[in-house]
């Protein structure tokens, strides 16, 4: 481990009185590209971080798990996934992740075409070469008005790997989005997105449940915990049109084995029980009010 001094403590502005800090050894670039204020830092728990507009996007560290949840826990639910869109995703991990099915094709919709140089020079490992797949088709535009446009496109799986969903993300969260990928999607295909802090962003999670439930007549809500993101806990949303099934867990590790998914975190066990949710989580998303109750959240 490196004996250089803490130069700073880094943390994401305090939401709801919470606030996490992370030691700083070097800071290794601070610019601004076109669209968002840009950081990569060298941490003391973590390593090389990337962070846009003040926010944690990834780590070296514990990237993977946020990945593999985010892309093989709905693809596994997918019989024989063929070409993906991911809206983001700029540090390749989930571009990585979408490849590992077996894809012809993984098209991916990054608004900031810096995001990708900068992951590429300084977090390689999270990438780790997916940007030079034949099969990856990195497209720089904005993912909202590309989706919104991509007529006679259609895809088995969307997968946005965006940030919470408030500020210039909200967009990601509109009935209009919604309203595009339900239209993009194969039968059999399935929507998938993080949804932030159910501790932390409760309102967020449940009113996105609700925006894809009203167009989608399969939305299911599953956890992971993430070190590096604010509270630990994220939420992601996954949902399905018809005709759709859910995968068995005979089906799961069946595929599971097929594709040689090779893996840090998830497991097909893992994968099947990811949709079991604690009581607040069900609460939150069945839009029970929790102001009053144990649990220090406010819906």
């Amino acid at each position: 481990m490196s004996n250089r001094p803490v130069t700073e403590w880094f943390g994401e502005a305090p939401e709801r009185g919470f606030r996490q800090l992370f030691a700083v050894r070097e800071e290794l670039l601070h610019t601004r590209s076109a669209y968002q204020d840009m950081r990569v830092l060298e941490t003391v728990p973590f390593g090389r971080m990337l962070v846009l507009d003040g926010a944690v996007q990834t780590t070296e560290a514990d990237e993977f798990i946020y990945h593999e949840m985010l892309v093989h826990v709905p693809l596994l639910h997918v019989e024989h996934p063929r070409d993906v869109l991911i809206i983001g995703g700029g540090d390749g991990g989930a571009l990585r992740r979408v490849l590992a099915h077996g894809v012809a094709k993984a098209t991916m919709v990054e608004i900031d075409e810096q995001v990708v140089r900068v992951s590429r020079e300084y977090l390689p490992a999270v990438g780790a070469g997916a940007f030079d797949d034949p099969r990856a088709n990195v497209v720089f535009a904005d993912g909202a008005a590309y989706l919104r446009e991509a007529a006679g496109e259609s895809f088995d799986a969307i997968i946005v790997d965006s940030t919470d969903p408030v500020g210039p993300a909200q967009v990601l969260f509109s009935a209009d989005f919604f309203a595009s990928a339900y239209r993009a999607l194969r039968p059999g295909g399935v929507y998938v997105t993080q949804v932030g802090s159910p501790i932390l962003l409760p309102g967020e999670l449940r009113e996105a449940y609700r925006g894809l439930g009203a167009l989608f007549p399969h939305c299911r809500a599953y956890l992971a915990g993430i070190p590096s993101y604010p509270a630990v806990l994220l939420g992601f949303l996954m949902a399905g049109k018809e005709p759709f099934a859910w995968a068995t867990p005979p089906e799961i590790r069946a595929r599971w084995e097929e594709r040689w998914l090779e893996t840090a975190y998830l497991t097909p066990e893992l994968a099947t029980a990811a949709f079991v949710l604690p009581a607040y989580v069900q609460a939150i998303i069945s839009g029970q009010d929790l102001s009053q109750g144990r649990f220090p959240v406010v819906v």
